[in-house]
């Protein structure tokens, strides 16, 4: 079955990829071991996974946009070349950077996560954001590097971590910040 849905995923996707933008189409693949199912109409597509027995996935998209959820209902990957909404979706002690485009984020369980912005600002200045507000929030730093440009910064407190790293690329600055909680 592992081996069976990447290729059957790829054949599909490209038949679905043809398809008349005004005409849907769904293919549906089961095995003994599961099932998926993917529709699209040329503008927009879904894919649902399903293992049989441990879970399932979900991944749509429309243009810039693939959105995943696993079955658990809390973990999501959300990319959107145009944004990406974060209302709600970030812990106290994480927000995003001042101007900063929301380029991706994945959550889990409202435990852990992943940010990732593009911003106009220097990568020092990103990281120097970050620190303060960790201070502020009480946390202790662990890790403050800078290797070729590219800079870290971890700090932990009262069971939380965050990590950030930015640096440098053709659009700006790339930054990063990845957090958890126990």
């Amino acid at each position: 079955m592992r081996a069976f849905l990447p290729i059957m995923l790829t054949a599909t996707l490209a038949l679905l990829g043809g398809c008349d933008q005004k005409q849907s189409a769904n293919i549906e693949v089961k095995d003994k071991g599961g099932s998926v199912t993917i529709s699209a109409n040329g503008q927009h597509f879904s894919m649902r996974g399903n293992d049989g027995s441990h879970g399932e996935v979900t991944i749509s998209g429309n243009g810039d946009h693939v959105t995943m959820h696993a079955g658990d209902g809390q973990s999501v990957v959300d990319i959107n070349a145009g944004g990406v909404n974060v209302s709600g979706k970030l812990p106290g002690f994480v927000s995003v950077y001042p101007g900063a485009k929301v380029v991706s984020l994945v959550t889990g369980n409202n435990q852990s996560g992943t940010l990732v912005m593009q911003t106009g600002a220097a990568p020092a200045e990103v990281v120097g954001f970050y620190k303060q507000k960790a201070q502020s929030a009480g946390f202790t730093q662990k890790l403050d590097a800078n290797d070729a440009g590219n800079l870290l910064y971890s700090a932990t407190f009262a069971g939380r971590a965050m990590q950030v790293l930015a640096s440098k690329d053709s659009e700006g600055t790339h930054a990063q910040v990845t957090w958890s909680s126990q």
